[in-house]
């Protein structure tokens, strides 16, 4: 038997069908069935709760799931069900929990199935169990015989829920290690097979030439830096002499290596710190002093800045000191202490180098080549020079004036006189004689040598290697030069204009002397400065003995022509004294 509502009505009927038939009305007003009613809906919320929460749960949890939820909700299980509207007539259905282990896809049954398995009015059926009496009162002393869980059990059952979870967890981060174990390996092969393909690219495609070479400023290029291998050959296609090699900086080099032209990068770099002497200064009370004026003998591959760590005191007379900061294009720095000594300055500068002058019409002159100013406050000076009275355009002799002040207003004046005359013919440029003078100083000079000792090799040079003859052309020391450099021979003059083209090319001061007395015969030589001052410097051999002339004192010069007959006679207002003892200077 069932009961089954319709359009607000209820039925019951022996024999269900789709049609159905048999049903009789039963009246939703009867106060049995009213307090049932009120019974089910108490449960309605709690039993959907747990059905939405249990489906989510895999089918062996589910029995687990469904009897957790107390004692509250097995009662709504055992369900009284109104029968045959008799009054106290209730029966219980035992709800099998086999209907709740079921997993979602169970949710294909029918309307009809899922209803008939709970009798609540939300499903829209109340069962009718009095056909069925002894069934219904089997499954009434089953749930009564079921026994509550205790609070042992539940514990039990929770701390079950809980070790699942946890080995869940595992199971989820076991499965993550994995993931990330095999990612590790994976990246770690890619790597190796791009290390192994590069290394192959290397060994077997790579270019015989370095990507990048550094090289210290101031040394000097070698093909074989460029390549990686010893064994390969290669030439510059790049002018190596056009690449500026003291200053820090990048340029592209080409080369031709394997009949092929390849780039390299080359990066010249200072990693080297600057050197100098320390030079003791005198500066006037007030006066102006800059820090490259306190050092000397820079030693450096680069151009060098430098400046004061503290700037010094110069407002009383007194000795003070001050430190200077040598700073080279590397950044490599450097201190140097040098002494200073303030002092109220009245001594005028001395103008040195002062000397007859040749020029030729039309060409430019160099007043200054031989000038030089010293001062007891400033160590380098400049020097103004006159020259409006000059005609270089017409032949003849005219007055040069010289000036120079230093800073505490003190004035030194010089003159001299410049004689201008034609161009002689087969006129040789100063360019062309350096550049002679340039190839014997790379075979008679050294890097490290001294001023003194460059002059010394250029003055036994000049001995050994040009013949004395009685003939030459002195309209010019160009001309001079080019014949002692070429023909190896020639007089007084020859040795004189060879050794000024030796001497100015290596960087040290000279001055032409001419002999004033030429009624007996004349005669050249030169005044050179190696850093103590004047000297005489003669390169021409005489017969007999005692004829050394290198760096010789006025007093030792004069002594000898005196003894052969003025060989060396000179004007000595036209020139700067030499000092009274002989030179120590290295």
């Amino acid at each position: 038997m069932g009961t089954y509502r319709k359009r607000g009505r209820y039925y019951t009927s022996t024999g269900y069908s789709e049609e159905f038939d048999g049903y009789s009305e039963v009246s939703p007003e009867q106060p049995e069935y009213a307090a049932y009613q009120e019974e089910a809906v108490d449960y309605q919320p709690e039993y959907a709760a747990y059905q939405e929460e249990a489906a989510d749960y895999q089918p062996e949890y589910y029995q687990e799931q469904y009897e957790d939820y107390g004692a509250e909700y097995q009662d709504a299980r055992q369900t009284a069900v109104y029968d045959n509207y008799s009054p106290q007539s209730y029966r219980y259905h035992d709800y099998s929990s086999q209907q709740l282990r079921q997993p979602r896809w169970h949710a294909d049954y029918s309307d009809r199935q899922r209803a008939s398995a709970y009798p609540y009015p939300r499903y829209g059926r109340v069962q009718e169990t009095q056909e069925v009496p002894q069934q219904e009162e089997g499954n009434h002393e089953r749930a009564a015989r079921r026994p509550e869980p205790d609070g042992e059990e539940l514990q039990r059952r929770r701390e079950a829920r809980r070790h699942r979870r946890i080995r869940e967890e595992k199971r989820r981060r076991r499965r993550k290690r994995l993931i990330i174990a095999l990612s590790v390996r994976l990246a770690c092969m890619l790597t190796a097979l791009f290390i192994v393909i590069s290394l192959f690219r290397l060994l077997f495609f790579g270019s015989p030439v370095r990507r990048k070479v550094r090289v210290e400023a101031g040394t000097e290029l070698d093909v074989k830096d460029f390549l990686k291998k010893e064994k390969v050959k290669g030439e510059f296609v790049t002018d190596i002499s056009k690449v500026r090699l003291d200053h820090v900086g990048e340029q592209e080099i080409v080369l031709e290596v394997k009949g092929k032209k390849r780039k390299s990068r080359l990066i010249v770099e200072d990693t080297k710190a600057p050197k100098a002497d320390p030079v003791p200064a005198v500066i006037d009370v007030d006066g102006k002093l800059k820090a490259k004026e306190l050092v000397d003998n820079i030693e450096d591959a680069t151009d060098v800045k430098c400046s004061f760590k503290k700037k010094p005191d110069l407002s009383e007379k007194g000795s003070t000191s001050a430190v200077v900061i040598l700073t080279d294009e590397g950044g490599n720095t450097a201190e140097v202490e040098a002494d200073i000594e303030v002092i109220i300055d009245k001594e005028a500068p001395v103008i040195d180098g002062v000397a007859p002058l040749t020029g030729f019409i039309g060409e430019p002159i160099s007043y200054k080549s031989t000038i030089t100013v010293t001062d007891n406050c400033v160590r380098d000076m400049d020097v103004t020079v006159d020259n409006s009275k000059v005609d270089t355009k017409t032949a003849g002799t005219y007055d040069v004036f010289y000036t120079a002040v230093d800073r505490a207003g003190n004035k030194a004046e010089a003159s001299t006189v410049i004689t201008i005359k034609e161009k002689p013919q087969n006129y040789v440029t100063p360019e062309e004689v350096l550049e002679e003078a340039d190839e014997v100083l790379k075979e008679i000079t050294k890097k490290g040598m001294t001023k003194k000792e460059k002059a010394k090799a250029i003055y036994e040079w000049a001995r050994m290697n040009i013949g004395y003859v009685n003939k030459s052309e002195k309209d010019s020391w160009t001309n001079g030069a080019h014949q002692g450099f070429t023909e190896k021979s020639g007089d007084c003059f020859v040795f004189f204009a060879t050794a000024k083209a030796l001497l100015t090319q290596a960087g040290i001061p000279n001055l032409d002397v001419v002999k004033s007395d030429t009624s007996h015969s004349s005669h050249y030589w030169s005044l050179i400065d190696c850093g103590d001052g004047w000297y005489h410097f003669d390169a021409t051999p005489r017969m007999g003995g005692g004829d050394d002339f290198f760096m010789k004192t006025d007093a030792q010069i004069l002594k000898y022509s005196k003894n052969h007959r003025n060989s060396h006679i000179f004007d000595q207002s036209l020139y700067p004294a030499t000092p009274t003892e002989e030179s120590t200077v290295k």
